[in-house]
């Protein structure tokens, strides 16, 4: 082989190689977008027949190896720029809830055990990686009791994590009361 076709064929390799990762990486939520879905909501306004507005929150789509709450590099990207957010002025003083959500693969109790362990590894990360305080992270495993797409339940939208900025007031360890009846929260760590 030629040195220009073997340099040619190597460019070629190397972008298609890139393709992924460009794609991968076009599904990390960037911190700005984070930033805006979590900002607080100053006013609220109830009307009768209507629900009452929740906390603020976004779902990410943070990637763990397959069965495990172990991150993949694309998952840890993606917290990065939750960190950068969660830092930021706008939400520095906020406390969040972190809840894991599996689909339906598998049986219940499996799934519940690893959605709880998947958020447990997102407040880790957040701690250890970004020096959050951890008195401002909560954890919660929902399994699949709340899928994101139930006409799919299998379907990967649903493997995800909850970030939901808790009213002033909420305790670190209590679960927010909608939660508390169905879900037994991670203490403080």
């Amino acid at each position: 082989m030629k040195r220009r076709q073997w340099i040619t064929a190597a460019a070629a390799a190397l972008l298609s190689a890139a393709g992924p990762v460009a794609m991968a990486d076009e599904a990390v939520v960037p911190a700005a977008k984070i930033i805006d879905a979590l900002r607080s909501k100053d006013i609220v306004i109830d009307r009768p027949g209507q629900p009452a507005q929740q906390d603020p929150a976004i779902d990410l789509q943070v990637q763990f190896t397959f069965g495990s709450a172990t991150l993949t590099p694309v998952g840890k990207r993606q917290l990065d720029e939750l960190a950068m957010a969660l830092g930021d002025r706008a939400l520095a003083n906020a406390s969040f809830l972190l809840a894991g959500h599996t689909d339906a693969v598998g049986g219940l109790d499996v799934n519940m055990r690893l959605s709880l362990q998947r958020a447990e590894a997102v407040k880790g990360y957040l701690v250890t990686a970004h020096r959050l305080a951890p008195v401002r992270l909560q954890t919660l495993g929902y399994g699949p009791t709340r899928l994101a797409d139930p006409a799919n339940p299998q379907a990967a939208l649903n493997r995800r994590v909850e970030v939901r900025r808790l009213r002033p007031g909420v305790a670190t360890g209590q679960a927010p009361a909608a939660a508390a009846a169905r879900l037994v929260p991670t203490p403080g760590r």
